[in-house]
């Protein structure tokens, strides 16, 4: 099993777990490089969701503190999660995520709870996912240019409420045909694209994002990837990184990518 994870949330946004509680389970389970990504700053939008800067420097203080204390044990990186809607605070490093999109002035959260996102699908777009699906696409194309982010985070996450294609077929290229367009401008700039398994440790999902069918064209426009598990507690660390690391190898990737002591990336060989 792999022994990075580089997407991982605690106390100081929506996780369930302390800084100190994390890094601990972390070494524990032999984990050799861990990065905690907090929610930036989201409360124009959620009111109290995410890190303001003052939370933020908090949060830094405590993880810096926390990365003396294991300089020569494990490698701790400080992380903010990104959202192309909200401010572009800094850290270590960023990963660029797309949770929500703005539609006819209205705000619509893709990953809050199903009834919420079937309800807005419905009103908004008039029950075409597809619509919906190409919005969101275009938002995420766009996720490097608003915050200049180090990796792309959970790519299809509006496919969290739609095992086994419940509200729209993942197959079509109604669906396929946007998504593939803005993997392409992604991959074209260089930022490696994260296996994510956070979904699947909350029972939303039997397999990570992105979806086999888009990891196999990833893989085919030379593409990279990292394997994350946007874990908000210390029991989903690394959580089914066999079954990502497989899917992975399926789809022709040789290597996952880490992030370095210093910054940039290197290489971990899966094969």
């Amino acid at each position: 099993m792999l022994h990075t994870d580089f997407h991982t949330h605690t106390t100081f946004c929506d996780g369930k777990s302390t800084p100190r509680e994390m890094v601990e389970a972390a070494y524990r389970m032999g984990m050799t490089d861990l990065g905690v990504s907090g929610h930036a700053d989201f409360s124009m939008f959620e009111p109290g969701f995410g890190m303001d800067d003052e939370k933020l420097r908090q949060y830094t203080e405590e993880l810096q503190e926390l990365q003396e204390e294991y300089r020569g044990k494990m490698n701790l990186y400080i992380g903010i999660e990104l959202d192309g809607l909200g401010p572009v605070q800094k850290a270590e490093y960023a990963i660029g995520s797309t949770h929500a999109l703005i539609k006819d002035g209205e705000y619509v959260c893709v990953d809050d709870t199903e009834e919420k996102l079937v309800k807005a699908v419905e009103t908004l777009w008039h029950g075409d996912w597809y619509a919906f699906a190409r919005e969101y696409f275009e938002a995420e194309a766009q996720i490097y240019d608003r915050t200049k982010c180090d990796f792309i985070g959970h790519f299809d996450l509006l496919t969290k409420f739609n095992e086994g294609y419940k509200h729209f077929d993942e197959t079509k290229d109604a669906y396929l045909e946007p998504a593939i367009t803005a993997m392409h401008k992604l991959a074209a700039l260089g930022i490696p694209f994260e296996i994510n398994t956070g979904a699947m440790s909350r029972g939303y999902r039997s397999a990570p994002y992105p979806s086999a069918a888009l990891l196999k064209e990833l893989c085919a426009c030379g593409g990279r990837i990292l394997i994350n598990s946007d874990s908000h507690s210390t029991d989903t660390i690394g959580y089914g990184f066999k079954q990502a690391q497989e899917l992975a190898v399926a789809c022709g990737f040789k290597s996952v990518c880490a992030l370095k002591p210093g910054g940039g990336f290197r290489e971990i060989l899966l094969v």
